[in-house]
């Protein structure tokens, strides 16, 4: 996560990217981040592909056409299927000549490390396994959220929070909205509010 944070604030994108991961909430948010990042509202430069063997030769042509007035092109796979099976050989070796000029983000629910593409990806861009986070992690991370808001919060009442919310981060940023808005005018989250 650390590398594609740096990649985001730097605006320095690699040419391919593949998110993947048990953790639905994170391979979504980086997902979009990635998305407003590269191409931001610019539609004529981006290109989404969602589902299943979608068509390699019309992936291709895309990422070769040069941006129209903007310095990148986004193509961007949602669910193709290419890491969990084998890949068509076509798109694998296509990996290491995308253009500067393109950046091609894959992301999908199922992947075989072991597959060419999922390799190729690798060696020539980053592949990011977002994994479920640890209570640790979440509590920084919800706690993060709230101080944003600018609410504080006792360890021991973020602890009840989660055990009311559970590990899904979804579930967790929709449960810390309702919070937000039900403590309007209080600098401190307490167990009170979270009952």
């Amino acid at each position: 996560m650390q590398t594609l944070n740096q990649d985001i604030k730097d605006k320095t994108f690699r040419r391919v990217y593949l998110l993947f991961g048990d953790e639905p909430f994170l391979v979504n948010s980086y997902k979009k981040r990635l998305r407003e990042a590269i191409a931001g509202d610019d539609t004529m430069n981006y290109n989404y592909f969602e589902g299943k063997g979608p068509d390699v030769k019309e992936i291709i042509s895309l990422a070769d056409t040069m941006p129209f007035f903007a310095e990148r092109r986004l193509v961007l796979i949602d669910g193709s299927g290419f890491f969990k099976s084998s890949a068509p050989e076509e798109l694998v070796n296509y990996i290491p000549e995308i253009p500067e000029s393109t950046c091609m983000v894959f992301v999908e629910n199922e992947v075989d490390k072991r597959n060419k593409l999922y390799k190729k990806v690798k060696d020539n861009g980053y592949a990011a396994e977002l994994k479920k986070q640890d209570a640790d992690q979440l509590m920084r991370w919800a706690a993060g959220i709230l101080a944003k808001e600018g609410r504080k919060i006792r360890p021991g009442d973020m602890e009840l929070f989660l055990t009311k919310t559970g590990t899904d981060m979804g579930n967790i940023r929709m449960e810390l909205e309702k919070l937000i808005t039900y403590t309007m005018g209080k600098d401190v989250v307490t167990a009170e509010d979270i009952e």
